[in-house]
C-alpha cells in the first residue's frame, strides 16, 4: 500500500496529474523540441561533413598562416601583400566594422532629424521629409549604391579636382582631408588614455547632474558641464604629455599632390568606393529609421506633450525632455534591427569596389578553401550582429528599468 501511494505521488505535481499539469507539459514540450532541434542540426552538419569528405572538397583552416599575396584596396590597418590570410581577414573585418559604426552613427542622426521633421507642423518640411522617406526607402539599396558610385566617378580627375583652402582635395579618387599623425606613439597612447578618462569623467558628471536636475527641478546644465569637463581634462593632459615627452602627442598631416600623376599623399583619403558605400547605406537606412522615430514619437499620448507645454516648455524642449525619452521604449527594438541590417547590407560593397569583409573573402576563395572561408565569413557577421543586439538590448533594458 505504501509503495502504491509513493508511485501515485510521483505521477502527481501539486495534486494535479503530470499529464494534465500545464507547467509540466510546457517543460516537456520544450525539452522534446530542444532534443529534436539538436538532432536535426547534428544530422545536417554530419551530412555536410560526409559530403565534403566524399567529394574531396578542400577544407580546413591551415591556410590561415600562409601569405595572402593579394593587395587590399583601402585598409585602415597597416597591410602588406606578404601578410597572412588571417591578418588579411582581420584587415577586411576592420574595414567592415568601421563602415558599420560610422554608418550607424550617421544614419541614426539623419534618421532622427528626418523623423522629427516628418511630424513637423510646417507643411513644406513635413512633405519634404515624406518624399525623402518614400523615395529612398523604396529604391533598392544596390541601385542607390551604383547611383552614388557613378556620382563619385563623375567628379573631376585627380589633377583637376576641387581644392578647398589648399588642405581638402575632392576628386574621383576620393576625399582627402588633414588627419592627426602621432609624433610619438608613447606620447600618443598616454594622451589617448587621458582622453578616455576625460570622457568617462564627463559621462559620470552628466549622469549625476541629470539625476540632480530631475530630483530638484533646478537647471544643472549637464550637457554643458560634461562637455567642459571632458575638454578641460583633455587639454590639461595634452599640455602635460607635451611637456613630459618634449613634443605634442599628435601633429596634423596635410594632404598634397605628389609625383608626376599628382597623386594625393599625406592626410587621410576616403576612397570613392567608401564614399559611395557610406552615402548609400546612410541614406537608405536613415529613411527606415525616420519612420521608426516618427512612429515612436506618435505612440506617446498627446496628453504628455500638452502637459509639458502647459508647464512652459518650448516645443523642442518638450520633445527632448518628455516625448522622446518615452518614445525610446518603442524606438529601440526596431532600431536595433536597422543597425543589424546596415551591417549586413555593407556586404554589397564589392559591387562598387570597396574592400569589405565579404569582398575580400570572395577573393580569398581563389587560393583557399571556399567552404572554410565562408564559415569564417558567416561567423564574423554573426559576431557583429550579436554584439549590436547585446548592446541594444542592454540599453533597452536600462531605459525600461528607469521608466519603471
Amino acid at each position: 500500500m505504501i509503495m502504491i501511494e509513493a508511485l501515485r505521488g510521483l505521477t502527481y505535481y501539486k495534486g494535479v496529474p503530470l499529464w494534465r499539469h500545464a507547467l509540466v507539459l510546457q517543460w516537456a514540450l520544450q525539452i522534446i523540441s530542444g532534443v529534436i532541434v539538436v538532432v536535426l542540426v547534428a544530422t545536417f552538419f554530419t551530412n555536410i561533413t560526409n559530403t565534403i569528405e566524399d567529394r574531396e572538397i578542400p577544407h580546413g583552416f591551415s591556410f590561415l598562416s600562409r601569405e595572402y599575396q593579394t593587395p587590399i584596396g583601402q585598409h585602415f590597418l597597416p597591410y602588406e601583400s606578404s601578410d597572412s590570410f588571417l591578418y588579411a581577414f582581420g584587415v577586411a573585418a576592420t574595414n567592415t566594422i568601421i563602415v558599420s559604426i560610422v554608418g550607424v552613427i550617421l544614419a541614426t542622426a539623419l534618421g532622427i532629424v528626418v523623423g522629427v521633421a516628418r511630424i513637423s507642423g510646417n507643411w513644406l518640411v513635413s512633405k519634404t521629409s515624406l518624399i525623402y522617406i518614400e523615395v529612398f526607402r523604396n529604391v533598392p539599396l544596390l541601385v542607390q549604391l551604383f547611383f552614388w558610385f557613378y556620382v563619385v566617378l563623375a567628379l573631376p580627375p585627380v589633377r583637376q579636382g576641387y581644392v578647398i583652402a589648399d588642405k581638402i582635395y575632392i576628386n574621383n579618387a576620393g576625399l582627402s582631408l588633414p588627419w592627426p599623425s602621432p609624433s610619438s606613439w608613447d606620447a600618443a597612447w598616454v594622451w589617448l588614455a587621458v582622453a578616455l578618462a576625460s570622457i568617462i569623467a564627463a559621462m559620470v558628471l552628466y549622469r549625476a547632474l541629470t539625476q540632480r536636475e530631475a530630483l530638484t527641478g533646478r537647471s544643472s546644465y549637464p550637457l554643458v558641464s560634461g562637455s567642459v569637463t571632458a575638454i578641460a581634462i583633455a587639454v590639461a593632459g595634452w599640455l602635460f604629455v607635451s611637456t613630459a615627452f618634449g613634443d605634442a602627442p599628435f601633429g596634423i598631416s596635410d594632404p598634397a599632390p605628389q609625383g608626376t600623376f599628382g597623386r594625393i599623399a599625406g592626410g587621410f583619403t576616403i576612397s570613392g568606393g567608401l564614399m559611395a558605400l557610406l552615402a548609400g547605406l546612410v541614406i537608405y537606412t536613415s529613411s527606415f529609421i525616420a519612420e521608426i522615430v516618427r512612429a515612436g514619437i506618435q505612440s506617446v499620448g498627446r496628453g504628455q506633450t500638452e502637459a509639458a507645454r502647459s508647464l512652459g516648455l518650448a516645443p523642442m524642449a518638450a520633445l527632448r525632455h518628455v516625448t522622446f525619452p518615452q518614445a525610446l521604449r518603442v524606438i529601440i527594438p526596431p532600431l536595433i534591427s536597422q543597425f543589424l541590417n546596415l551591417t549586413k547590407n555593407s556586404s554589397l560593397a564589392g559591387a562598387i569596389g570597396y574592400s569589405d569583409l565579404a569582398n575580400v573573402a570572395k577573393t580569398m576563395t581563389q587560393t583557399a578553401p571556399a567552404v572554410s572561408i565562408y564559415v569564417l565569413l558567416a561567423a564574423a557577421y554573426l559576431a557583429m550582429s550579436l554584439t549590436y543586439s547585446l548592446i541594444g538590448n542592454i540599453y533597452n533594458r536600462s531605459i525600461r528599468l528607469v521608466g519603471n
